[in-house]
């Protein structure tokens, strides 16, 4: 295992990634039968809902501002099936994370123009998605949209390894375009670490900018230009009650 500290952004930002030795052949990389991961179905909706709901209520107004979820903080995997989550941001945009037979895969589709995370090409032409650091600027990113759609978070074993082997908290990175330009946002990983006999994390939180607003990895607000590293548990009831709900906390915390 070898820890490579400068597969960077595009303006020499740096991103913590540690990558096998080795790249998995692609061919190794099959899929396996997926089934629908029970994941307390009732609080992602609750989440989802929300977000879409701060989405369309932000449609017509002339202020800027970030889509998030608010306190996610529920398990993936553990045993419990293979991981197959899908995140709706609001235009027809996705977040997924899909669990293979050997790796755990990143992706973000439905946008009507165009939809990219940061990521970095292997030796193999694996597509690795980059661990970013908390306040790394999203837009500042090497973007890459791999044929296959997705990228590799982890590998599981016995191919140990990928950008997301480590414990700890790690940023993704991501930009969409539905024809009103580019948005940017991220999604927060919290990792258990190793050993990883089947795919395993927590999605903390995530969030997404409006067209053309620049967003740092972590930042809920663009007042203040506020980044959390550790996102305020009590937002969890007021998500609950949808877009009203998220709304709310948002004034408090501008209070």
């Amino acid at each position: 295992m070898r820890e490579c500290r400068d597969l960077s952004c595009s303006t020499g930002q740096k991103v913590l990634t540690s990558i096998p030795i080795f790249d998995v052949i692609p061919a190794l990389k099959t899929k396996r039968k997926t089934k629908s991961l029970n994941l307390s179905n009732s609080r992602w909706l609750a989440y989802a809902a929300a977000g879409a709901a701060s989405t369309l209520g932000g449609a017509h107004s002339a202020e800027a501002e970030i889509h998030y979820s608010g306190v996610i903080n529920d398990p993936a995997g553990n045993g419990r099936g293979d991981v197959n989550i899908t995140i709706p941001l609001g235009h027809n945009a996705r977040l997924r994370f899909d669990e293979y037979t050997y790796n755990l895969d990143f992706a973000i589709d439905g946008a009507a123009v165009s939809n990219d995370f940061c990521a970095y090409k292997g030796r193999y032409g694996t597509y690795y998605v980059s661990r970013l650091h908390q306040g790394a600027v999203i837009s500042n990113c090497q973007f890459l949209s791999p044929r296959q759609g997705f990228g590799v978070l982890l590998f599981l074993s016995p191919f140990s390894g990928g950008p997301f082997f480590e414990r700890g908290i790690g940023f993704i990175g991501f930009r969409f375009n539905n024809g009103a330009g580019m948005q940017y946002g991220w999604a927060r990983l919290g990792m258990p670490g190793p050993d990883y006999l089947t795919a395993r994390f927590r999605l903390v939180d995530y969030a997404w900018g409006d067209p053309l607003d620049q967003v740092r990895a972590g930042q809920t607000s663009l007042a203040g230009n506020q980044v959390e590293p550790i996102p305020d548990q009590g937002s969890l009831g007021l998500l609950a009650l949808g877009g009203a709900g998220l709304m709310a906390w948002r004034k408090r915390r501008a209070s």
